[in-house]
């Protein structure tokens, strides 16, 4: 068989259980299975049987709606790629923003101290380590079994990233730039996501808590009063960007906001020096 006819069959089964990009998505699962390149897939690419039989099963587990990250281990961000799965949030292409803003002002000051806050998979901290060498990169994370996946991918890329486990930015004494992408959805909203966020992903990186601000409002309220930090970068869901600015403006600071790729405020900067 050919991989693109067993591609073809892939996408059939995935779009009859609802994968809004079948066709795409059978081409990842058929190019992983078989260890191809997209070039070699297009190319049509001969396909043995235990590829085919891995392609099946990977094809099975996505009908059931499991995350392809998962299935297949891994996720590009900022250039790279991550290991993820079960335990880890996946990363996400709007998450690059903070890495951006990051960077720019890493620019002004090359040794400053980094702070991201629940860094999951570490992909946004090990990018900043990777992009800029000279600063000292800090990523905290709450959940054993993310910050395993993050020290991980910390030695894939061989980033120097401290990783600590514990609760938002308490272990940390100091940072320059603070860079956050904590759960922002509200709880009630959880059980209507896509599936394979509401029933895959892990609950601790999903739950905002009643209005989705919850653990937004610990981390600004510690900037304000002991962190200081000359720049905090806190990434929110559509629609949040004016409730999150509206807290940092509680606490005397003047909040600004970037957007994504898709015209959302998706990100909310604030200065405390």
């Amino acid at each position: 068989m050919r991989v693109r006819e067993a591609a073809a069959q892939s996408e059939v089964r995935l779009a009859a259980a609802g994968i809004a990009d079948a066709k795409f998505e059978a081409e990842l699962l058929a190019r992983e299975s078989a260890g191809i390149t997209r070039a070699q897939y297009f190319l049509d690419a001969p396909l043995e049987s235990e590829a085919k039989a891995q392609l099946d099963a990977f094809t099975e587990r996505r009908a059931q709606r499991e995350p392809a990250a998962y299935i297949t281990g891994h996720r590009e961000f900022f250039g790279r790629d991550f290991a993820v799965g079960p335990g880890v949030l996946i990363p996400r292409p709007e998450t690059e923003l903070l890495v951006e803003l990051a960077l720019a002002d890493l620019d002004e000051e090359p040794g400053a101290i980094v702070i991201e806050v629940g860094t999951g998979s570490g992909a946004a901290a090990i990018s900043v380590a990777a992009e800029r060498p000279a600063a000292r990169v800090i990523a905290t994370e709450i959940s054993p079994e993310a910050i395993a996946f993050a020290r991980l991918n910390a030695a894939r890329h061989s980033a120097g990233v401290h990783f600590v486990l514990g609760d938002l930015a308490t272990p940390i004494r100091q940072a320059d730039i603070v860079l956050a992408n904590l759960p922002y959805i509200p709880t009630w909203e959880i059980e209507a996501l896509e599936p394979e966020v509401s029933k895959w992903e892990p609950l601790v990186a999903l739950d905002g808590g009643h209005d989705g601000f919850v653990l937004i409002r610990r981390l600004v309220e510690d900037c304000a009063s002991r962190l200081r930090p000359r720049l905090l970068v806190l990434e929110v869901a559509y629609g949040q960007a004016a409730g999150v600015a509206a807290i940092l403006a509680d606490y005397g600071v003047e909040p600004w906001t970037r957007k994504d790729l898709t015209g959302i405020d998706r990100v909310v900067c604030s200065r405390w020096r």
